[in-house]
């Protein structure tokens, strides 16, 4: 079987994967933390509007709570993801370099 782009190539810096990682955990917490101000201000919106208004406003910002709520669960599985694909590729290049290393018989 050939390699569907045999041309392709990428360099993965796993320090810089570590980074996006740390930055999507962040941006996924801060979005964690936006669903619970989010969630709290959807109860005051039937309280404030008085009959079909409030309601729906109370209903419209508890969904989009929910939403926020999926994506930072999303975004932090993303961000343990790439935290975990840096530390393999991390060890990997430990375990060839160790492999190459001078006085080492090949296998």
């Amino acid at each position: 079987m050939s390699h569907p782009l045999p041309d392709a190539s990428f360099t993965v810096r796993p320090d810089a994967v570590e980074a996006l990682a740390t930055e999507l955990g962040a941006l996924a917490a801060e979005l964690a933390d936006d669903a619970g101000w989010t969630r709290s201000a959807a109860a005051s919106f039937p309280v404030a509007l008085a009959g079909d208004e409030g309601w729906t406003a109370g209903a419209t910002a508890t969904a989009w709570a929910c939403l926020q709520e999926v994506l930072a669960a999303r975004s932090s599985a993303l961000a343990g993801t790439l935290s975990a694909a840096a530390a393999a590729y991390r060890a990997e290049d430990a375990a060839l370099a160790d492999r190459a290393a001078p006085g080492r018989p090949p296998r």
